[in-house]
């Protein structure tokens, strides 16, 4: 099934637009949580339990869709997609069943915290495992999905599990833990539901099977094996986070889990969406030359990099105000909302860098090099995991997030250095390096003058503070840019840079 010019266009423009709304729904869910249970050992308990129940299922949700994309499209045996997908989830299943029954050794293992917090973690491992078993295994009928053109109906079908969460949050005035789980547990099983009653008439069958003699199927493990390494480096940096921050304190884990939702919804609605955008432009480029492609690679980054800067500044601008807006109700106390704002502040700066290299990692995609990049993830992870537990004692949880900027810092360098041992630089790097260091400057001098207005002007409504200074933060960070002559303003006009 081919989308026309106009199809695609709605396709598109539909998930980005559920996308968004899915976003919002979430931290307002969010919200409402922080309101009700505050920064507490309960909440420390679920998150962590959250973590150890998701550990292994996020190893292969990305994996599913990266194998079984192409094994739909080119139409091989059904025999070997429904073996693969059997012997996968059977594995996965097998794997938490035994952290479900050894969850009390292996949470006294992991972390030192009081029999409280142990037992918490003990009672809510079951809820949440199922929590994250079925969204699991919809990643297969999301691949489905996409396979047939219909890439709104699994975003839409997660939008209205999430509206029917919140309305029922809405109708409780106090709620426990346990029952926010059996919320989450009913929101799930109304998306696995109703997106496999969808796909199934769409056309989607699947039968467990054992074939284990099917050659198709081997091929489909031995593409499996890589992206089950390349997810897992990230995976396992998240873990040790939950690990570090759960033995520092009463209430990190949270405040850390907090922070971790507002950077990933950045993520999603900027860097996520601006590198899909990009990625089609590069692998065009390189059709003319390696030379084009790295134009077309280094213009966008200083681009996407400037509009990373600005969100940055934005944010140290009147973040504590969106945080207050967000968070700070009930039982989450200011002290909580500034602990999470100054998190967000060192987690956003170090989005910068992350743009950067996931683009360049789009280069070394497209020249069909994964070998490079999963070296370089792996350096990162031991960086980021050495630096965490350096860091951790002295700063707490400040100094984990610390480790994972100072670790993306290093991913960036590094990465930048295997694309000049593997390709070698085919355009002047003088300017783009000379474009960045303007980029920062106007970033650093956009949030000194935008902190001192803060301080000048009289305190106002959080409402209006949030929105004014926000517009602020723009013009002040648009003008810097003018001031020191940065070639996105050129590029914006239509001349040619680079």
């Amino acid at each position: 099934m081919k989308l026309n010019k106009k199809g695609a266009v709605i396709q598109l423009s539909g998930m980005m637009i559920v996308t968004l709304i899915t976003q919002f729904l979430s931290i307002y869910k969010s919200s409402l949580i922080a309101a009700n249970f505050g920064v507490s050992v309960e909440m420390d308990a679920y998150h962590f339990a959250n973590n150890l129940s998701t550990f292994f299922l996020t190893f292969i949700s990305s994996g599913i869709t990266t194998v079984i994309i192409p094994a739909y499209i080119k139409k091989i045996d059904r025999k070997a997609i429904d073996s693969f997908i059997t012997i996968i989830f059977s594995a996965v299943g097998f794997l938490l069943l035994l952290v479900f029954l050894f969850r009390g050794q292996l949470v006294q293992v992991l972390v030192d915290r009081d029999a409280t917090f142990n037992n918490f973690v003990s009672d809510y491992m079951l809820l949440t495992m199922w929590i994250q078993i079925l969204p699991a295994i919809l990643s297969v009928t999301t691949a489905y999905y996409q396979c047939i053109n219909h890439f709104v109906v699994p975003k839409t079908v997660l939008m209205l599990s999430n509206i029917g969460i919140i309305i029922a949050i809405l109708m409780y005035d106090e709620f426990s833990v346990h029952q926010y789980l059996l919320l989450l547990l009913a929101g799930a099983l109304f998306q696995f539901i109703l997106d496999v009653s969808i796909v199934v008439k769409l056309g989607f069958r699947f039968v467990p099977t054992l074939d284990i003699h099917n050659t198709e199927l081997k091929e489909l493990l031995h593409i499996f094996l890589p992206t089950i390494f390349s997810t897992g480096i990230y995976k396992i940096n998240t873990m040790v986070d939950a690990l570090l921050s759960s033995n520092i304190g009463e209430g990190q884990l949270t405040i850390l889990s907090y922070a971790d939702g507002i950077v990933g919804m950045i993520n999603t609605l900027v860097i996520g969406n601006l590198t899909v955008y990009v990625y089609p432009k590069i692998v065009e480029r390189i059709k003319i030359s390696q030379q084009e492609c790295q134009r077309s690679l280094w213009l966008y980054s200083v681009a996407f990099h400037a509009v990373v800067c600005l969100i940055i500044v934005g944010f140290v601008a009147s973040g504590r105000e969106f945080i207050g807006i967000l968070y700070e109700h009930g039982k989450f106390t200011s002290e909580a909302a500034d602990a999470v704002y100054l998190c967000m502040c060192i987690y956003v700066f170090g989005q910068q860098t992350n743009i950067v290299r996931d683009l360049i990692y789009r280069y070394f995609y497209t020249n069909k090099n994964t070998k490079s990049t999963v070296k370089n993830g792996l350096i990162t992870s031991i960086t980021n995991i050495t630096v965490s537990i350096i860091l951790v004692k002295p700063f707490g949880v400040y100094g984990i997030i610390l480790g994972t900027v100072i670790a993306g810092i290093v991913s960036v360098i590094m990465i930048t250095i295997r694309m000049k041992n593997n390709y070698g630089f085919m355009i002047p790097m003088k300017p783009i390096i000379t474009d960045f260091c303007k980029t920062e400057v106007c970033t650093v001098l956009g949030i000194v003058l935008v902190l001192v207005i803060k301080h000048i002007f009289p305190q106002m409504n959080i409402f209006m503070s949030f929105f004014f200074f926000g517009f602020i933060s723009i013009v002040v960070y648009v003008l810097c840019l003018l001031l020191v002559r940065s070639s996105l303003i050129s590029y914006v006009k239509g001349a040619k840079v680079f």
